[in-house]
């Protein structure tokens, strides 16, 4: 199997495992989630967000510096901190806000109850992939190929290629911002037979007896 399928089937099976098992545990606990614990899912969900935004922040600034220097040595530094951002923040940060993230939806939003809920999920997943995908191969895969035999990685023609990876942290970057807003903005409402269920149950709590 080629590296790239194994790698995509491998992110998309740990996605899956994530949302199976948060649906799973919507459907068993959702009525026992208490307030205390939302509190600390909370706490979770905000670390991770910072820590997925920060990982972001700091590819793109480096990423972005290496345009404004002819050293090879700043260049090869800005890299190799690029794959630590990488591997200790990104790639953390964004597999934690997406468990969370369905953590703080059991019970009280439902994940499949509101559009806005859906959004934050589903754009989870595909930035994930996304950075699986496209960001491995520019931040992973391509670093040997830059500064292989000692060449000038100006004098690469591999690393003008590289360049895609300002273009791919902005995407990231921007997905990510427009899930932080919905967050917060909760847009949409909820599903329609959401809203049905919800105004028949109220119309069966204020009926009168006969």
């Amino acid at each position: 199997m080629n590296f790239s399928v194994s790698v995509f089937l491998g992110t998309l099976s740990s996605i899956l495992v994530v949302i199976l098992a948060s649906f799973l545990v919507e459907k068993k606990f959702a009525k026992r989630s208490k307030p205390r614990r939302k509190t600390w899912w909370l706490i979770a969900h905000i670390f991770f967000v910072v820590l997925y935004f920060s990982g972001l922040l700091g590819t793109l600034l480096l990423s972005l510096s290496t345009a404004f220097t002819d050293r090879s040595g700043l260049i090869y530094a800005a890299h190799l901190f690029i794959q630590f951002f990488d591997w200790f923040l990104i790639i953390p940060g964004a597999f934690g806000s997406l468990t969370t993230g369905f953590g703080l939806a059991v019970g009280r939003w439902g994940i499949t109850r509101h559009y806005w809920v859906i959004a934050k999920w589903v754009g989870n997943s595909l930035a994930i992939l996304f950075g699986a995908m496209c960001m491995r191969v520019w931040i992973h895969d391509s670093f040997p190929i830059l500064f292989a035999d000692g060449m000038n990685p100006l004098q690469n023609p591999a690393y003008l290629e590289n360049r895609l990876l300002v273009m791919g942290t902005l995407v990231s970057l921007s997905i990510l911002t427009f899930l932080v807003v919905i967050s917060y903005l909760k847009p949409w409402g909820k599903r329609k037979k959401y809203r049905r269920s919800r105004k028949s149950s109220a119309g069966r709590k204020t009926a009168p007896f006969v």
